[in-house]
């Protein structure tokens, strides 16, 4: 409760706090502040009262809520935060340590008719025409545009238990959709509305592969190894969206900054640029003013990669200058505190 409590004031003080390495080990969950549920539904889950990120969204996001009473149609009740954090805390299955749960008391309800209007724009008891588009062909749809690829590239799998969702015709509806989050799956929140009126407000789980060239590594390639297409090569392979692989051109000289296997994805997270410049090296320092360019040479008080600014000397450490690395031994100065005195003109 203490850890919470401490990382919940840091990151009101200073959000940028959520970026550190502490904030990546932390579920956040931010409760909304009403809830519509389905006349049909029998369980209420977490991930329906909740926008959910981080670590633990999968088990958080199924956790079971209860009520202490009954929710009716048309009727609203209020859940309270204390009470959703009560029920987190007890589950088992979570670390209610790394959690976060901000967000208001929720006002919840149970959807008035929603069988009959169902009926009525699937024509009676029939099921939905496929022809006039149902909530799944919208979010198929959604999630291709969003994930800028094709219906031919693409896998997307729905959960069964949202079957009842996405079953659900649109003609003469706005769905609104909008990603919620993502863990091992896309998490999209779902809000159907007929005549100005909300009949849907629910979210639904997607696994989407996506098939994509990526590299791999044909034999061990240990830390500070340079990636190149004799270690490597390049397949197509059908991959989740939570999956970020260095694109296959830019991973060629770049270096490993952990050991790889085998058969191994080569990810984005296992690559850095290599250093252009070196502490102490002797480098070649161009200023440009206008027209007017001037190089030297200047020796590296730092050791810096593409596009990295470091510290610089004149070689008689009379003179301090700032620069952009622009390439391997070359820089171009930024800032000088004092005018080169020597110099060739190019």
């Amino acid at each position: 409760m203490i850890r919470t409590l401490i990382i919940a004031i840091l990151m009101a003080l200073n959000p940028t706090l959520w970026a550190s390495e502490e904030a990546a080990t932390v579920t956040r969950v931010e409760l909304r502040s009403t809830v519509r549920l389905g006349i049909d539904q029998t369980e209420l889950t977490l991930g329906d009262l909740a926008r959910i990120d981080g670590p633990q969204t999968d088990v958080l996001q199924t956790l079971a809520i209860k009520t202490k009473k009954s929710i009716s149609p048309g009727v609203w009740s209020e859940l309270t935060i204390e009470d959703i954090k009560d029920q987190v805390k007890q589950a088992d299955s979570i670390n209610y340590g790394a959690v976060v749960l901000t967000g208001p008391d929720i006002r919840i309800t149970r959807l008035v008719d929603r069988a009959a209007i169902g009926a009525d724009l699937a024509g009676g008891s029939a099921p939905a025409n496929p022809a006039q588009g149902t909530v799944r062909q919208q979010v198929e749809r959604w999630l291709i545009a969003r994930l800028n690829t094709t219906p031919e590239l693409s896998r997307i799998r729905f959960d069964e238990r949202d079957d009842d969702i996405l079953n659900t015709p649109s003609a003469s509806r706005v769905v609104e959709l909008r990603e919620i989050g993502r863990s091992q799956r896309v998490i999209v929140g779902v809000v159907v509305i007929e005549h100005e009126r909300v009949v849907i407000d629910r979210s639904v789980q997607v696994e989407v592969l996506i098939e994509q060239p990526a590299r791999v590594a044909t034999q061990q390639i240990k830390r500070r190894d340079l990636i190149n297409d004799e270690n490597t090569r390049v397949e197509r392979r059908w991959l989740p969206v939570t999956t970020t692989t260095a694109p296959p051109d830019v991973a060629v000289g770049l270096l490993s900054n952990t050991t790889i296997d085998p058969g191994q994805l080569i990810l984005s997270s296992m690559l850095e640029e290599p250093l252009l410049v070196k502490r102490g090296d002797i480098v070649n320092a161009r200023s440009i003013a206008g027209s007017v360019s001037v190089s030297l040479q200047v020796r590296a008080k730092d050791s810096g990669k593409l596009g990295d600014i470091i510290e610089l000397e004149s070689r008689d450490r009379q003179q301090q200058f700032s620069a952009r690395v622009a390439g391997r031994g070359r820089v171009v100065i930024i800032h000088q505190s004092s005018t080169p005195t020597s110099g060739s003109s190019s």
